[in-house]
């Protein structure tokens, strides 16, 4: 009898049949739910918290105000919330970030101007814990090969909730021309996320205590002990990104309008949906090659896309520029998210992190109100010329920095 040999520990196994890492571990699948759940209950709020604040008698100052107090403890404390993370607990700092967004979304309510104030402050420290906490899960968890894959995932939960939180939340209005049941929905999505980190199983290594994470020997107080260096080339490369974000989100449509067309709401449909599956359907081709490839792709997009707007006369016009717009950015951001995880020293992701995600409030923070003062300037042309200009920026200091961002591998492992 012939007998069939069996594979033994010489058996040649041809490694092209090996299979990838696993990359949806009960890990990051909860991750993704908890960024869901967190988005859906910031969202719900910040829709129509200028209407609110409408309501109760305040003025569109006011309302910026009370935008700006988010935005300063979201950017301020970021660095504390990553040194909390690479010595206290990943898992910690998200329970803590979504336990104040479900709290304090759920605050308001009660109808008051000064409560506005404090509940939107102290949810910007809850944003910047869940954001950077969110950030620095997917990259320990996600395989080293896998990293712009992971990132690119991830961000099609924060699409989905951007594209679905909003209309709910309007919708609630209308239907019951009270905020409180959008803001009692917000309440319950954020602690739904609590209970969602609380399942995550423990991330990296806990080295300390929260009270021992805080507490820094006399003397050893230093930037390097927030702020992550090597990964300040990725961020600089993300704020090139974001600086172009207000223009085509939040003056679109004042654009459209000033060109009589209309539909435009056509044009935030494509984009999302174009959104979601160039990431869906390049996340398995993303970490082939190298990080500088896709991110020049998504900067060459980008300017195209701008070009485009320049001339944009119809809403056909839009929606191929938006189209393009899109494309770059699912192109470019996760394949910079995981060029910032690659950066990172063992041990710093948290802070790594935290570095690389200020560079969302800067790019926000700045893009607007120049995109705005652009406008008054030279029209609508200036300011999509402006937004050219940044990914053109981008792009060249992607081409000057090619030794670093164009590495096809990933150099180290998450710590």
């Amino acid at each position: 009898m012939t007998q069939v040999p069996s594979a033994g520990p010489h058996t040649s196994v041809d490694p092209s049949r090996s299979q990838r890492p696993p990359l949806w571990t009960q890990s990051f699948t909860l991750l993704c739910v908890v960024t869901v759940l967190c988005y859906c209950s910031h969202l719900l709020v910040s829709v129509v918290l200028p209407l609110f604040v409408q309501s109760l008698g305040g003025s569109p100052v006011i309302a910026g105000l009370i935008f700006t107090a988010f935005s300063v403890t979201s950017f301020i404390l970021r660095p504390l919330i990553g040194h909390l993370i690479d010595t206290w607990s990943v898992r910690g700092v998200l329970i803590g970030g979504a336990t104040i967004l479900g709290s304090f979304g759920a605050s308001l309510i009660v109808p008051s101007l000064w409560l506005a104030f404090i509940t939107n402050a102290v949810k910007g420290v809850g944003w910047g814990a869940f954001s950077t906490g969110h950030s620095t899960g997917v990259a320990l968890t996600a395989p080293v090969s896998r990293r712009a894959e992971a990132a690119g995932y991830s961000s099609v939960a924060t699409t989905t909730a951007s594209a679905f939180a909003p209309a709910l939340s309007l919708w609630l209005l209308s239907t019951t021309g009270k905020f409180y049941p959008g803001f009692a929905l917000a309440g319950v999505a954020g602690l739904a996320a609590t209970l969602a980190a609380w399942m995550i199983p423990p991330i990296g290594s806990s080295g300390t205590t929260f009270r021992g994470a805080l507490t820094v020997p006399r003397g050893k107080w230093s930037l390097e002990t927030f702020i992550e260096r090597p990964v300040l080339l990725a961020s600089l490369l993300l704020v090139c990104v974001t600086m172009t974000q207000p223009v085509t989100f939040a003056f679109v449509p004042l654009h459209a309008n000033a060109l009589g067309i209309q539909n435009i709401s056509l044009y935030f449909v494509t984009r999302g949906a174009t959104g979601i599956l160039t990431r869906i359907l390049l996340g398995p081709f993303v970490d082939r090659v190298g990080r500088g490839i896709w991110i020049a792709a998504g900067y060459c997009a980008m300017i195209a896309s701008f070009a485009i707007f320049i001339i944009a006369a119809s809403i056909e016009m839009f929606i191929v520029a938006g189209f393009l717009y899109s494309v770059g950015s699912s192109l470019g951001q996760p394949a910079l998210n995981a060029f910032a995880m690659d950066l990172a020293a063992p041990g710093r992701m948290g802070k790594a992190m935290a570095t690389f995600s200020m560079a969302y409030r800067v790019g926000e923070g700045l893009g607007a109100p120049l995109a705005g003062a652009l406008i008054v300037a030279f029209g609508y042309t200036g300011m999509y010329a402006g937004a050219m200009t940044f990914a053109a920026v981008g792009l060249v200091l992607t081409a000057l920095s090619w030794r670093t961002v164009g590495k096809s591998m990933p150099r180290n492992a998450p710590a």
